[in-house]
């Protein structure tokens, strides 16, 4: 492969791509998306202080009015409610005004009716379908409130009573092993990254695949085809390609961790959010390394199966394979992350073109050897060269074949007579 040839070819084509007004325009849209998402709470936050989301429906809106008709008539259960609920519209009813309620409820001209008949005694009317969350926390609001009357009619103090009604803690201990990775820490931004890694491989090997049998339109691919080496023009393409989508990926990443950097305080009581960004810095490091692997061992498939077809209408049947390949390999990781220690996972951590995943799944969830990882990049590594090679082959026949793709016993057929 002569080193200049590549680099020509590479250099074009990643500046194709940092030139193309559609690759340009995803990457701001996905930005400023990142952006709009993780500033979120403080864009609402801030228009709720400008005036600009309307009307507080607590205080201006009928529909969200909740009747609370109290049979006990205790003079200190409204304050109560208004007290521990407060972003609710409560007002005190009329018992022979049920009737009436139930109408504004049917006709949204009310949220919900609250009747208290006794202590042990609730009622409930509301026009939802299944659970309501404030049915529920009305009840346990209540329930607390008149276990606390009795308990302080009947001569507690204030602390033995919050002592009898707090709740215990439930601690979750979850039993590793040594060095061992929580599965809920990791979970989730494991989900995240396979799922990047399936689009990425995805989306630039069938960007390498158009690429490729749109260039078969051009006669001047004759002459390029044989006066260049095809190793050059394979790896130049698909190593040029690999690193637009790099450059773009490193682009999200930053992106997404700036703005979250910025927004911190106002995702801090959602764990999920903050396991994705609080991620050990390894990760990263092998989110690149194994999109890249991941990448390069299939572009180049994709590549070789693109220069096969003679019109860019005739692609998706033509990587059909990889892609059903490619979509296995996905599979397997989503359901070894049920059960990262599970050995298929294993298995396939060591297997081409399941690896990249698999091997990714393992490390982010579990603990691998190093000598694990060593072996499975050295696998990757072979696999990619071996792919390159055999499918520049088939990209400088592709290439100057048209019509009808030749069938797999005719390629390789072919190939031995190039060969020869």
């Amino acid at each position: 492969m002569k080193s200049r040839q590549f680099r020509i070819v590479m250099s074009f084509e990643y500046m194709t791509y940092m030139r193309n007004k559609v690759y340009i325009g995803i990457t701001i849209l996905i930005v400023i998306l990142l952006a709009l998402g993780l500033s979120a709470p403080k864009i609402i936050e801030t228009a709720r202080g400008l005036g600009f989301t309307g009307a507080d429906p607590d205080i201006d809106d009928p529909a969200s009015t909740v009747y609370v008709v109290d049979h006990t008539d205790d003079p200190h259960l409204m304050s109560h409610l208004e007290a521990t609920l407060p972003d609710e519209r409560w007002r005190a009813g009329n018992a022979t005004e049920i009737e009436a309620y139930r109408q504004q409820i049917d006709g949204r001209e009310a949220k919900a009716a609250l009747v208290i008949e006794s202590q042990q005694n609730l009622s409930y009317i509301t026009r939802r379908f299944g659970s309501d969350q404030l049915a529920n926390i009305s009840e346990r609001v209540l329930t607390a409130y008149f276990q606390t009357r009795q308990l302080s009619e009947a001569g507690l103090e204030e602390a033995d009573i919050d002592r009898i009604l707090t709740p215990p803690r439930m601690n979750r201990i979850e039993l590793v092993e040594e060095a061992g990775k929580s599965m809920e820490q990791t979970y989730f931004y494991t989900y995240l990254l396979v799922f990047l890694l399936y689009m990425t491989v995805m989306m630039y090997g069938q960007l390498v695949a158009s690429s490729v049998a749109s260039e078969k339109s051009n006669r001047a691919m004759e002459m390029l085809i044989t006066s260049a080496k095809p190793l050059s023009l394979m790896f130049g393409k698909v190593i040029g390609s690999g690193l637009a989508g790099l450059t773009q990926i490193a682009v999200f990443l930053v992106a997404a961790a700036g703005f979250y950097k910025i927004n911190e305080a106002s995702w801090a009581d959602i764990p999920f959010i903050q396991s994705i960004f609080e991620m050990p810095v390894h990760i990263i490091g092998f989110t690149v390394l194994f999109y890249l692997a991941g990448y390069f061992m299939f572009a180049f498939l994709y590549g070789a199966l693109g220069s096969l077809a003679s019109r860019i209408e005739d692609i998706n049947t033509s990587i059909m394979p990889i892609m059903l390949i490619l979509m296995s390999a996905m599979f397997v990781s989503i359901f070894g992350m049920i059960n990262p220690d599970a050995q298929f996972l294993t298995v396939f951590s060591f297997i081409p073109f399941f690896s990249p995943m698999a091997m990714f799944v393992r490390i982010a969830m579990t603990d691998v050897t190093a000598l694990e990882i060593v072996v499975s990049i050295l696998i990757m590594a072979a696999t990619i060269f071996g792919t390159g090679w055999i499918s520049s082959k088939i990209y400088r026949v592709g290439v100057l074949m048209y019509g009808k793709p030749p069938k797999l016993g005719e390629l390789i057929s072919i190939l031995r007579q190039e060969k020869a």
